[in-house]
């Protein structure tokens, strides 16, 4: 019994791109990139809390 779950995510086409573009220069699948980016998200919650979404949601930063 496999301890993975799976997480359809709805994105905005630019970014599906973009993840296209870093998977084909890195080698590394589209799948495996963005579960280093939510490892990522988890851990800096974990240590810094909702500050870290403070310049994420910034509408400058939007596309």
């Amino acid at each position: 019994m496999s301890d993975k779950e799976k997480l359809q995510v709805t994105m905005p086409a630019t970014l599906k791109k973009e993840l296209e573009r870093m998977a084909n220069e890195t080698g590394i699948s589209q799948n495996h990139l963005s579960v280093l980016a939510l490892h990522s998200l988890t851990k800096n919650y974990k240590e810094k809390g909702s500050f870290i979404f403070a310049d994420l949601l910034n509408p400058e930063h939007r596309n």
